[in-house]
């Protein structure tokens, strides 16, 4: 099973996302962003990882919860 990484939209959404470096096949590498759907607006937005530390409780389950889908 893969791991998912914590992300965060540019309107400021936390999900979880499938991230492997060099690899995308669902999202347009940006150097450290990546342009992908959000799962919350439904829209495309740059992502960047955010490191689990950084959020709060409540923000880091609902974060954990809301994966992105797995295929394109």
């Amino acid at each position: 099973m893969p791991d998912y990484t914590i992300v965060q939209c540019g309107e400021g959404h936390y999900f979880s996302t499938i991230w492997l470096p060099l690899v995308s096949f669902k999202a347009i590498r940006l150097g450290d962003r990546r342009l992908q759907r959000c799962p919350v607006c439904r829209r495309f937005r740059s992502v960047i990882r955010v490191s689990a530390d950084q959020l709060t409780a409540e923000e880091l389950r609902a974060a954990e919860a809301l994966k992105d889908s797995r295929l394109p």
